[in-house]
């Protein structure tokens, strides 16, 4: 019951300290140290290290494997600490590592699937489920989170069926606390199994794609076709200058093998010194149109963003879904565009040059390059859903982001 010796460290996890000593070799894998976890606000810790650490040494090992799965096996069937079933969630899924570890050549393994009850039973637990009265709507709550990430490894994997099940259970739940009560399908309303947010904001209306005819509630779109040739043109210089650019890796977790790359111009309300110093004409019509609703508090750091992406022939990105419905993805497609595929919901859709693609990030969308004969670039603008207003945030005194003026609650 190896569980049974941790629950103390467990309850101490939230401490964002790094893992930098000797008993780091028997508590976590990964460290923030190594530079292999790309959530800075915590540190994944976990039984079964050693056991894990022979079988991904030598994944031929099948000796290995079976220690490691026996251990977490068992870590499964006897503890019902709340961390443990988190941590092992998120070590499992792959969740909080900058690069694949368990699901890599196959989504579908015994390392995932356990992943995938650990998320089940995380789910379950009182601490998570009690989420729905110590937590807003528009805060990230324990169910649809984990809901969601098990819903999308589960669609990555090819078990459609069991992401459906999933889906099904979780928006028929009820909830009925000392805080808050649900009625049956009301706890997490999402409104469509391609459509599954951590945080749904109500009163917002879904549609994959924003057509033209609607941009009169997205004045960026036609403001960035309006002006893509200053935008071509300063995109092209920063490419032929990639190394003082500001180029990182984008959601690195998100894909096996390929590249892709961002540069962030605009974030948590403040123009990034790339945007001032290397993209000042990009960066001058921005600060007109940025942001859009003042006043209204963000329900995510990415509630407005803005930043150019560029990815190589080859990268694949799997299916994923954004945090939360009031975010609207604006693409502004710039070059290497031949190729380049955007499903979203399960349809397909490609830019064109100097042209926009308004659509709802919250849906299941994936990328790929696989068909490019050249490096595809655009411009993106994450923006706050037109129909978000104040009435939205009436009787809550936060969103996951940040506090609720009081004028407003």
């Amino acid at each position: 019951l190896a569980h049974v010796a941790w629950r103390a460290l467990y309850q101490q996890f939230a401490a964002p300290e790094a893992v930098t000593d000797a008993a780091s070799e028997d508590i976590a894998l990964f460290t923030h140290a190594d530079k292999q976890l790309h959530c800075m606000d915590r540190e994944l810790r976990h039984p079964c290290v050693r056991e894990l650490k022979g079988y991904i040494d030598n994944k031929a090992s099948a000796g290995n494997a079976t220690a490691a799965l026996d251990c977490v096996r068992g870590v499964l069937a006897s503890s019902d600490d709340y961390w443990v079933l988190k941590n092992m969630t998120h070590l499992l899924l792959d969740l909080d590592t900058v690069n694949h570890t368990f699901d890599t050549g196959s989504r579908d393994n015994d390392f995932v699937t356990t992943g995938l009850q650990f998320a089940q039973k995380l789910m379950h637990h009182p601490e998570c489920m009690s989420d729905f009265d110590q937590k807003s709507e528009l805060e990230c709550r324990c169910v649809p989170l984990y809901a969601k990430v098990a819903t999308l490894k589960m669609k990555n994997a090819g078990k459609t069926e069991e992401a459906r099940a999933l889906f099904d259970k979780v928006t028929s739940m009820a909830w009925n606390g000392n805080v808050r009560t649900y009625a049956p399908g009301d706890a997490v309303p999402w409104d469509d199994f391609q459509h599954t947010p951590q945080i749904w904001v109500r009163g917002l209306r879904s549609q994959v794609i924003w057509p033209r005819e609607s941009w009169g509630d997205l004045p960026i779109c036609s403001r960035l076709e309006e002006n893509f040739e200053t935008i071509r043109d300063e995109v092209a210089a920063s490419l032929r200058n990639e190394a003082d650019s500001g180029f990182e890796d984008a959601y690195r977790f998100l894909y096996e093998r390929g590249e892709w790359n961002r540069v962030m111009l605009y974030h948590g309300r403040e123009f990034t010194e790339e945007c001032e110093t290397v993209f000042p004409k990009i960066c001058a019509l921005l600060k007109q149109w940025l942001p859009s609703k003042p006043g209204l508090p963000w329900t995510s750091d990415q509630n407005e963003q803005v930043m150019i992406i560029k990815m190589k022939v080859g990268t694949d990105v799997e299916t994923h879904s954004g945090p939360s419905n009031n975010i609207l993805n604006i693409h502004l497609g710039i070059s290497g565009l031949k190729g380049a595929k955007l499903i979203v919901a399960n349809q397909t859709y490609e830019w064109e040059e100097g042209k926009v693609i308004a659509w709802d990030g919250s849906y299941d969308h994936r990328v790929h390059c696989l068909e490019c004969t050249q490096e595809r670039v655009i411009i993106m603008a994450r923006y706050m859903h037109p129909d978000m207003g104040p009435a939205h945030y009436r009787g809550i005194a936060r969103t996951h982001f940040e506090d609720v003026p009081l004028e407003m609650q």
